[in-house]
């Protein structure tokens, strides 16, 4: 019988492992909502903020983005990034004027809302560094009974 348990004890150990590494990913309506920005343009441009909110759309997600008087509209979906097997990201593409990429991880912050890191580029534009943009979720905090 000892024999028998041991070779349970190692598959279920590796069955484990298996599940443990599974990169399925979160699902599309976790990153659903409004967001604050900071981001830099391409090869160490200028700095920005601005304002984001992520909506369902079908099957995509809609990233209405507002820096200032500026604003972009960009559909979206979650990914699985070239080369297959790091896992999954979330990609926005729009026009402004020329085709633009943005590429995301995403993660979450210690009350499990989601944070955006990203980075993006013009198609076939060669930067030295991508732009970066890192999204900050501003769901609306439960009443803290008092003022401060």
């Amino acid at each position: 019988m000892l024999p028998v348990i041991a070779v349970a004890a190692v598959l279920g150990t590796s069955v484990f492992a298996v599940e443990s590494t599974k990169t399925d990913g979160p699902p599309p309506d976790f990153v659903v909502g409004d967001y604050v920005l900071i981001g830099r343009e391409p090869d160490g441009g200028a700095t920005y903020s601005g304002s984001a909110r992520i909506a369902p759309a079908g099957d995509s997600l809609v990233l209405e983005h507002r820096r200032g008087d500026r604003r972009i509209e960009a559909v979206g979906r979650i990914e699985v990034p070239s080369p297959p097997g790091e896992g999954q990201v979330l990609r926005f593409r729009w026009r402004d004027p020329e085709p633009t990429t943005m590429t995301c991880l995403i993660g979450s912050d210690l009350d499990n809302y989601a944070r955006l890191t990203c980075t993006w580029l013009h198609d076939g534009a060669e930067p030295r560094q991508p732009g970066l943009e890192a999204m900050f979720p501003t769901a609306d905090w439960p009443d803290q009974g008092g003022s401060r």
